[in-house]
């Protein structure tokens, strides 16, 4: 009897405990208005998006529904894989209910999916599509956070006027809430634009500025990330000291809260401060920390330009075949990624490598390489500006159709008088509007063949130069125009060899003269046409034909 009333009270206990954990956990997941709380998710590793979203799916679709929706989608981003698959179900339901905070939130993290993937024109599509929905919001700081995004977005695309309009629009915003965190955000980003304008004292204003609002937040990672920044700021002025000031007091947050990434970010800056410094030992020692961490997290961009700069170091250091090394795997990098800032340093070290080694045939291969990418990116950043205008004009264009429909419903609550001048302001607003596009779209077609025109200029140069490469198929024939240098006969000679990328020893077998007679020439041909190596020789020749 006793037996049984101990196994009794043990079932009771065991009952109650279970369903005191149900409660706690139903209050885990949901907060006081009924949505998953995602800082209380986040702490709890044991629990399963799959399943979470399963039970959320069972729901019906309303307002609550998608705000637990997009909290699994960013629990998604931590945790991976991400499931993009949710987001866009959330968006589906949002434009089914006409949930306009929804709509914009699910169209804000779209954009910055695009952006991670290199795709800054469509990111920028997205967080314009979002502001529109936003202005109808109670979700200021979603607003904020995309506005800071899109200044993100133009930034990639080297748009950089475009940038700090939208992060000063960010910043108004979050000084009228007190949003310290997004203030900081905001001032730098345009701190970063400003960098890239080489406007170095307008970026340390705005960094400074940044690092008050991040200590009044009491961010430490952020004022990492600042004094990193002023580092970066002070080092493009060449004040050392400043800098190497600054990037230690990054480097002491970063190794305090043991963060791997930030430290790798921290001595890749700091091995280029030495590299600008003109003290390869110290920069090489920095990049070799800097490397390994890059390479563990899947630092991609970072580590592409790490891995170049690290070549360029140990050509400074006369180890040529370590620095071939290093500017190849950064450009084999930068090409996966499919980044073409960083395509172009490395063409462009590579180039000046194998100049440096005489090498003059494989320096002018990716010599050319390097202004044929350098030209694409010309051509996308037009592309860009055009798609912006573009995104601009459907943007105005939904204005004013919003603005229209206001206009019919205070027309038809107004009298017959009030209709007509409605009607008519509106007639001459639409013609304005008519007439304006028109113009700009005239200019900009302008502009467009006007660059074009640039643009089949350069290439026909870069087709010209193609006869260096051809031998014995085409001779160069300068001999008319080369007395008008001073050249003799034999000097002429000698520049048409150069011309073909022949090297000195080359040259003196072929004339059957000495190395020294050569290089006598060679000198004396450089002093005549006033330039400083082969390549400009040779490219004084291609003139001279």
């Amino acid at each position: 009897m006793i037996k049984n009333t101990h196994r009794n009270l043990f079932l009771i206990i065991l009952i109650f405990s279970f369903l005191i954990s149900c409660h706690k956990q139903e209050k885990f997941l949901k907060n006081n208005h009924n949505t998953l709380d995602y800082k209380l998710l986040n702490l709890n590793r044991k629990i399963n998006i799959d399943s979470l979203y399963q039970n959320i799916s069972l729901s019906p679709s309303d307002t609550i529904k998608v705000i637990d929706l997009i909290t699994i989608y960013k629990l998604s981003i931590k945790r991976k894989p991400i499931r993009k698959d949710i987001l866009e179900e959330a968006l589906l339901i949002s434009k089914k209910i006409n949930y306009e905070t929804g709509i914009a939130n699910c169209l804000n993290h779209k954009g910055v999916n695009e952006r991670y993937k290199h795709q800054y024109i469509q990111s920028v599509k997205h967080h314009k599509e979002a502001l529109q929905y936003y202005k109808n919001s109670w979700d200021t700081k979603s607003r904020i956070k995309n506005l800071n995004s899109l200044g993100v977005s133009y930034r990639r695309l080297n748009i950089e006027e475009e940038a700090i309009k939208y992060y000063l629009k960010a910043l108004k915003l979050s000084e009228e809430i007190d949003f310290t965190k997004s203030t900081a955000i905001a001032l730098n980003g345009m701190g970063n634009a400003y960098i890239t304008l080489k406007k170095y004292d307008e970026a340390i204003k705005y960094f400074k500025l940044a690092l008050q609002m991040e200590k009044l937040g009491k961010s430490e990672r952020g004022m990492g990330y600042d004094y990193s920044n002023l580092g970066e700021a002070y080092m493009y002025k060449k004040q050392f000291d400043t800098a190497f000031y600054y990037h230690n007091k990054s480097l002491e947050i970063a190794n305090k809260s043991k963060n791997k990434n930030d430290l790798a970010i921290i001595y890749s800056s700091i091995g280029l401060m030495f590299q600008h410094k003109g003290e390869p030992a110290k920069a090489l020692d920095y990049y070799n920390k800097s490397i390994p961490i890059l390479t563990k997290h899947n630092s991609k961009w970072l580590l592409s330009v790490t891995l170049i700069n690290t070549g360029k170091v140990y050509k400074q250091l006369n180890n040529f075949d370590k620095a071939e090394e290093y500017i190849k795997s950064g450009l084999n990098l930068s090409n996966k990624i499919g980044s073409k800032e960083n395509i172009v340093l490395g063409y462009q070290a590579l180039s000046e490598l194998f100049e440096s080694k005489d090498r003059f045939k494989e320096a002018l291969e990716e010599f050319k390489l390097m202004t044929v990418y350098r030209d694409s990116i010309f051509n996308i950043q037009s592309e860009s500006n055009i798609a912006a205008m573009k995104i601009k004009y459907n943007s105005e264009k939904k204005d004013e159709q919003i603005d229209r429909l206001n206009l019919e419903n205070q027309v038809q609550k107004s009298s017959i008088i009030t209709q007509f001048l409605a009607i008519g302001l509106l007639t001459i607003g639409i013609i304005f509007f008519i007439f304006y596009n028109r113009l700009r779209l005239k200019n900009n077609n302008l502009e467009i063949k006007s660059m074009r025109h640039k643009i089949e200029i350069y290439l026909q140069q870069i087709s010209n130069l193609k006869h260096y490469d051809d031998g014995d198929k085409k001779k160069v024939e300068i001999e008319k125009n080369a007395q008008d240098y001073g050249l003799s006969s034999r000097e002429t000679e000698v520049l048409n060899y150069i011309a073909k990328g022949m090297k000195n020893q080359e040259i003196a077998d072929k004339m059957f003269v000495s190395l020294s007679t050569v290089k006598t020439h060679t000198k004396n041909i450089f002093e005549k046409l006033d330039v400083r190596n082969r390549i400009e020789a040779a490219r004084k020749a291609h003139v001279l034909n």
